[in-house]
Parts: structure tokens; C-alpha cells; sequence
């Protein structure tokens, strides 16, 4: 049975609509924006910028300082830093974003069952979530990682099951508040199926909280993905990445500072600007009204 219930719009007058305009008429957005833009262009276009293989090894070379020839000088074994850092951003970024992804997926997933169907579904998820809860973010990361082995794509996946918890607590409290809406229960006696109110209904109604953790959740994400791949967890040598990178120089950090600052000032300015970007996300919700649907 169709639903006669008016369904969210994004048009140009749409809540949507507004809620964008505002978070970039923010200074803080624009900036933020910017940095990162110029960051996601740099590195996936880095054979723009350099002609040079980023594991290329010349030992003849190693160790020089930043100069035209060699912008941000050259590491232990004689490798482009300036090459390595530009294609090291390719991977830092995707390991933050498929992070931040995995763990919205699943738990707003769970967080939309647990809170819409209750009962002795809503206690286990509940459950499962305070155990999860009880680790710090990295620690639980280690942790998946001790269990399935260090590489780039099961760090991504440790990063993303580490952010599981945060959604899947937020989406739960949403959904706990819009279940018993007016609108849901009309959607209901018009026979709409569970699957179609969750979605079309109250996901929608909670995405504005839900972006507001996504984007801060991105910043942490890339943090905690240098932090695993400085560890050893993550990139296996010789892939360039900003986080193994800071731990290829640090034997070097007496007598090569470039080869620990500027994967460093990499690291920063991308948790930096997404930062920004989430604090003008969180400025622009908190002005606006809940979401409403198009009389």
C-alpha cells in the first residue's frame, strides 16, 4: 500500500537546502574547506606535482635537506619526501574515511533496530554496545587488530568498529524520541512496513545530529589511522602513508627534522580543517529547527 504521507524534499527552499547554506556561510567552514580541498587535490593528483616515484630508493641521496630539486627533502634511503608525502595523503585520507564509514554503517544500523523495535532486541544491542564502550577508541582498534592481523584494510575496518558504539548510541536515543511522532504512527495505519518508516521516516529526522558526529568522527578517524600505521599495524613498508611515515623518521629527528614535520603538519591540517568544517555542521544545527516535511 502507497503511503500518502509527504515525503522530505531537498529542493532549494528545503530544509536540506538551508541547513548547507548555513554551515557554508560559516568562516570556519570555508576555511576548513578550503585546506582540505587543496589536501585531496594534492594528493590525488599527485603526479601533477611530481614526476618522482615515491619508493624509488637512492642511497646516494639519503637524507638531504628540502630544497627546488627536492622540496621536502629526502628520507633515510634516498626517497622523495615531497613524492611520498602526496601519495602517503592518498591513503591517510581513505583509511579515515573508510573508518568513519564502517562505523556509521553499522551502527547507525544497529542503533535504528535497537531503538525502533525495543524489547529483548534493544537490551542485547544495548549490551553489546556498553561492552564495546568500556575500550577507549584505540585500545579496542589494537585489540580487533590483535585478532585479525596488521594491514591497511583491517585497520580501516578495527578504526571503523571502534567508531560503532558513538553512532549507534546517538541513532538509539533518535530513534527512541521520533518512534512515538504523530507522523510515525500515521505512517503505520496506512500500513507502511517497519523497513519503509526507518528509512524513510526516521532516518531522515535524525541525519542532522548523526552529520554532526560523522564529520567531527572523520577528523578522529585520520588520527586514529596514523596512529595504527605508526604503530606498524597498518601500510606495510614500502607504502608511503603520513603515520609511517612519522615512524620511518623518528631515528632521524635529531639530524632529518623534515622527515617527522611535514607528515606531521599533513596529519594536522587535514584533522584540522574537517575539524572546522564539523564545528560550523554543529553551529548550523543547533540554529535550525527539527526537520520538517513538505506540507
Amino acid at each position: 500500500m502507497t503511503s500518502n504521507l509527504p515525503q522530505p524534499t531537498f529542493q532549494a527552499n528545503s530544509p536540506g537546502a538551508r541547513l548547507i547554506k548555513r554551515i557554508f556561510r560559516n568562516r570556519s567552514a570555508q576555511i576548513g574547506s578550503i585546506v582540505l580541498l587543496v589536501l585531496v587535490i594534492a594528493s590525488y593528483a599527485a603526479p601533477l606535482f611530481t614526476s618522482k616515484d615515491p619508493n624509488k630508493t637512492a642511497p646516494a641521496l639519503a637524507l638531504k635537506s628540502p630544497s627546488l630539486e627536492y622540496p621536502m627533502g629526502t628520507d633515510g634511503i634516498g626517497r622523495d619526501n615531497f613524492a611520498r608525502f602526496l601519495y602517503g595523503g592518498r591513503l591517510s585520507l581513505r583509511v579515515g574515511l573508510v573508518g568513519i564509514t564502517v562505523g556509521a554503517l553499522i551502527g547507525i544500523t544497529l542503533g535504528l533496530i535497537s531503538g525502533y523495535f525495543g524489547g529483548w532486541l534493544d537490551s542485547l544491542l544495548s549490551w553489546f554496545t556498553d561492552v564495546l564502550m568500556a575500550f577507549p577508541d584505540i585500545l579496542l582498534a589494537l585489540a580487533i587488530i590483535a585478532i585479525l592481523g596488521p594491514g591497511i584494510t583491517n585497520a580501516m575496518l578495527a578504526i571503523g568498529i571502534a567508531f560503532v558504539p558513538s553512532f549507534m548510541r546517538l541513532t538509539r536515543s533518535s530513534v527512541l524520541a521520533l518512534r512515538e511522532m504523530t507522523y510515525i504512527e500515521a505512517a503505520r495505519s496506512l500500513g507502511s512496513s517497519d523497513a519503509r518508516i526507518l528509512v524513510k521516516h526516521i532516518l531522515p529526522n535524525s541525519m542532522r545530529t548523526l552529520l554532526v558526529l560523522i564529520t567531527l568522527g572523520l577528523g578522529s578517524s585520520i588520527l586514529a589511522g596514523a596512529a595504527l600505521n605508526f604503530l606498524g599495524l597498518g601500510a606495510e613498508p614500502p607504502t608511503p602513508e603520513w603515520g609511517a611515515m612519522l615512524n620511518a623518521g623518528m631515528k632521524f629527528v635529531r639530524q632529518a627534522w623534515w622527515l617527522t614535520v611535514f607528515p606531521g603538519v599533513g596529519i594536522f591540517l587535514a584533522v584540522l580543517s574537517i575539524n572546522l568544517i564539523g564545528d560550523a555542521v554543529s553551529d548550523a544545527v543547533a540554529g535550525t529547527t527539527v526537520l520538517t516535511h513538505k506540507k
